[in-house]
């Protein structure tokens, strides 16, 4: 088929169209390749700056500093949670008589002197038992006064070959069995007056009443219903606050630090800031064999009975003894900072963030750390817990343990 007059002027027409679509297109072809470029660019980075926290810089260490205890402090040797007592734990105090109680003038917490009156029982029948001894030693009295008089009258009569033996022996045996009712009924009397006196119920020592067991007005008799720890006769439980003592726990690994005479300070729970100097007194002769444990008592040398109470819980802190106090600084690094035995041991010490192995000689141990004979004199920055495989001379970051 021939090609149309007009074919040749359609073509030109077309030769001379503009095409506006192919630059928009190249600009959409460019744009994830900008975005790609700027992604990879801000990846880059991060990578940079996570390689230059991580890989790229010192390993962290946990530090500590070595600290200076000045001439005449005392290093704590250990620490330990305990209960306050007294040195004759409880003391229950009855009476031997039975009777009703008429005066009870104490209540639980007074504190009481030596010799103070906790109650009296009824006493008018011991009191008449008492007038009645005595009234029977007055009559053996009289009796052996009369009988006395009677032997001598005899001896005389004998003498003059008035009287007989045998009457004169009746005399002097007569006496002999008045002065031996005499003697009796002055046992009778003491008696009484024993009984007459401990209806008065008084204190044996100078203490705090922790519980009475009776009030005014009971009955006490063998019949009676007793109180669950005591007897039915009991009138008060004291402590005795002469001797006020505090007594823990000790871990078995630790009881060759403390002796008796070695001095420490109780500070109550409910009285943290109310330190009372004390002492060792009394290591127990037994260990618990289930918790590894030594009890150990403490004497508070001047308790605040206002303050220490009988079974208050307390911080019990032992102390070097006045021998072992410093007579120059005591120069103290942490424990896990040490690395070797006792007869090589050394630290890592960090200077500049560089590190550094020193050699120490220990001395004792205490509770916030170990002492540093020689090789530190105090203020350095040691690594706590070294990794092994730190090197001389390795630069690390150091990080404060808490």
């Amino acid at each position: 088929m021939a090609d149309s007059p007009r074919s040749p002027n359609i073509r030109e027409l077309e030769s001379l169209r503009i095409a506006r679509a192919a630059e928009p297109a190249r600009k959409r072809r460019l744009l994830p390749l900008a975005i790609l470029a700027v992604v990879l660019a801000v990846l880059g980075i991060a990578g940079y700056e996570v390689y230059v926290r991580t890989v790229g810089s010192p390993p962290e260490v946990q530090t500590a500093f070595v600290t200076v205890k000045e001439k005449g402090q005392a290093g704590v040797l250990l620490t330990g949670s305990g209960y306050v007592v007294t040195q004759h734990k409880y003391i229950s105090i009855g009476t031997v008589l039975l009777g009703k109680i008429v005066a009870e003038p104490i209540e639980e917490g007074q504190i009481v002197k030596k010799g103070d009156i906790l109650a009296r029982i009824d006493d008018r029948n011991y009191h008449g038992l008492y007038d009645q001894a005595v009234a029977d030693r007055d009559l053996a009295d009289a009796n052996v006064k009369l009988d006395l008089a009677e032997a001598m009258r005899e001896r005389e009569l004998y003498k003059a070959g008035v009287t007989s033996q045998d009457e004169l022996d009746t005399a002097e045996n007569k006496l002999l069995v008045a002065q031996a009712t005499l003697e009796r009924a002055h046992a009778s009397v003491a008696s009484a007056k024993y009984y007459q006196d401990e209806t008065v119920i008084r204190s044996p020592i100078n203490g705090i009443v922790l519980k009475k067991y009776h009030e005014v007005g009971d009955t006490i008799n063998y019949g009676a219903q007793a109180e669950a720890g005591a007897g039915v006769t009991d009138i008060a439980q004291l402590a005795d606050t002469e001797d006020m003592r505090a007594e823990v726990d000790i871990n078995e690994s630790d009881i060759a630090k403390v002796a008796i005479g070695t001095p420490a300070q109780v500070v109550p729970d409910a009285y943290p800031d109310m330190p009372f100097s004390a002492s060792v007194v009394k290591i127990y002769p037994a260990a618990d064999r289930q918790k590894g444990t030594v009890k150990v008592e403490v004497h508070i040398l001047q308790p605040d009975l206002k303050i220490i109470k009988p079974e208050m819980s307390a911080k019990v802190t032992f102390l070097a003894s006045g021998a072992q106090k410093a007579e120059k600084p005591l120069v103290l690094v942490p424990k896990k900072a040490v690395v070797g035995d006792q007869a090589a041991a050394s630290v890592w010490v960090v200077r500049d963030g560089v590190t550094t192995r020193v050699p120490i000689t220990l001395g004792r141990e205490f509770q916030e750390g170990v002492e540093v004979r020689q090789g530190l004199t105090g203020g350095e920055q040691v690594i706590v817990v070294p990794p092994p495989n730190l090197r001389e001379g390795e630069k690390v970051t150091p990080v404060a343990t808490s």
